[in-house]
């Protein structure tokens, strides 16, 4: 049955493929039930889009003017085109993706990390075979802050190449953002078994080994029901009712410097940023009312959230923070 709702593209993208079938029937390779099975399949194609065997107007959507040899999307050779872009890539492709790799890379060290994003698409449309392009835009997903398409860019590097320790690494990482940490471990593993003295991939690997083993000591935050909520057992009422808590936070509105921090939460795209700032904030709060802070971090410590106590943010972009459970 047709389906009015079929775009004519569609219908082209299709007959292409129906090309290639009935090419495949005379191959010697079949035996008469497949060739007859392959038939049917066509059969079942062109009555799904539409496409009555030399129908003009079927074959470009209603678009009757057209003939079938006239338009160019009717000499589409897709098995043509997987060769070219999947299996035998021509060196002019390969040149070309290289140099918008190098561009994508460009972008990223001036951190427009979007750019370089569309940047490293465009060069794996390219060519699709060369595992660097995903691990590089993977890098890309990880400061945009969406690292599950990050941990999918890096398990197609490794569909490409397996011994490829930086996909691992990466892949690890994103693991981590994402505090899967038990598959983070296996993948700062695999990192490690390429790369024995990297040591950023042993200070990650210790990171989540430490979240894991504190969380085997407080099951309750990883498994369902009353303890899977830690943030539940914060009496947040007290908190907020509390009047130092009310005067501080008078006190740091009135800040100017306190305005500047809230006021680049506007502009900020990724969770690191955001959690920057909330220890900024963190540390305002303490200085403002220590006993007040510490009294809050209890609770929290309490819950099962361990925060760290009075560590500098690191530089290293590629390293991750003390081990502290998700946030909400």
């Amino acid at each position: 049955m047709s389906d009015s709702g079929i775009s004519v593209d569609a219908k082209y993208f299709v007959r292409s493929f129906i090309r290639f079938l009935a090419k495949q029937i005379d191959q010697p390779t079949f035996n008469e039930d497949s060739r007859e099975s392959i038939e049917v399949a066509i059969q079942c194609l062109e009555n799904v889009y539409d496409l009555g065997e030399g129908d003009d107007a079927a074959a470009t959507g209603g678009e009757s003017s057209v003939k079938k040899e006239d338009d160019p999307r009717n000499h589409v050779d897709l098995y043509e085109l997987y060769c070219n872009t999947y299996v035998e890539v021509s060196p002019e492709r390969k040149q070309e993706a290289e140099g918008l790799k190098n561009e994508g890379n460009r972008l990223m060290k001036e951190e427009k990390y979007q750019e370089a994003l569309n940047t490293y698409t465009k060069a794996i449309n390219l060519d699709a075979t060369n595992p660097v392009f995903y691990c590089n835009r993977a890098a890309a997903y990880s400061r945009l802050g969406d690292y599950v398409r990050a941990a999918d860019d890096c398990r197609m590097a490794l569909r490409h190449d397996p011994n490829y320790s930086k996909a691992w690494g990466r892949l690890g990482l994103a693991y981590s953002k994402m505090n899967e940490h038990k598959q983070a471990v296996t993948a700062y593993q695999n990192a490690i078994r390429l790369e024995p003295d990297n040591q950023d991939y042993k200070n990650n690997l210790g990171v989540s080994q430490q979240f894991l083993e504190e969380r085997s000591r407080n099951p309750g935050a990883a498994a369902g029901g009353a303890g899977a909520n830690p943030l539940g057992n914060i009496d947040f009422a007290s908190v907020i009712n509390n009047p130092d808590m009310v005067q501080m936070a008078t006190r740091m509105m009135s800040d100017p410097a306190m305005h500047n921090i809230l006021g680049q939460l506007g502009g900020m795209n990724n969770m690191d940023a955001l959690l920057e700032t909330g220890r900024r904030l963190a540390m305002q709060m303490s200085s403002e009312n220590p006993e007040l802070f510490n009294n809050v971090a209890r609770q929290m410590e309490q819950a099962g959230i361990n925060l760290p106590r009075n560590n500098p943010p690191n530089p290293d972009g590629n390293q991750q923070p003390p081990p502290a459970p998700p946030s909400s």
